[in-house]
């Protein structure tokens, strides 16, 4: 469980301090959104079809907790950091952004951190994580569009 905090929850952390200090608004509007999606989206297929481990019986999500709160928000701030910058054209930056992270997933398969079953394989993987950065787009461009984000 250790790893999941070093991992899921300080590291997140302490990168997303260093972008709150560079731009605040983007991490203001971008962290709840982070955190929304992931409960979302993990909560959806926790226990059906993948796991965290260590497991415990209680509460069979607490391992997965620290990602839900640090990780994946911090996927959303870098997200909504470039495309406020505007460095990578939107489409690129979805591909990139699903490409890497659908990556990092299949390096915790590998590693016996997450366990997939019901027939859950990094395919799906790929789409829910597709769907969950053409949100964050669509998120920011009404963000824009309304003046709220610069």
């Amino acid at each position: 469980m250790w790893i999941n905090i070093v991992v899921g929850l300080v590291i997140p952390w302490v990168t997303i301090g260093y972008l709150f200090i560079k731009n605040p608004v983007v991490i203001i509007l971008m962290y709840p959104l982070g955190v929304a999606i992931a409960f979302v989206g993990s909560d959806w297929g926790f226990g059906l079809f993948w796991e965290v481990t260590p497991t415990y019986e209680q509460n069979n999500s607490l391992s997965a907790f620290p990602f839900k709160v640090g990780y994946f928000p911090l996927l959303s701030v870098l997200f909504g950091y470039i495309k406020a910058k505007e460095i990578i054209n939107t489409p690129l930056l979805i591909i990139l952004f699903t490409l890497i992270t659908a990556f990092m997933e299949l390096v915790g398969v590998w590693v016996g951190k997450i366990i997939y079953s019901h027939g859950w394989n990094i395919f799906w993987t790929l789409f829910i994580y597709l769907f969950g950065f053409m949100v964050s787009a669509f998120y920011i461009k009404i963000l824009k569009k309304y003046n709220i984000l610069e």
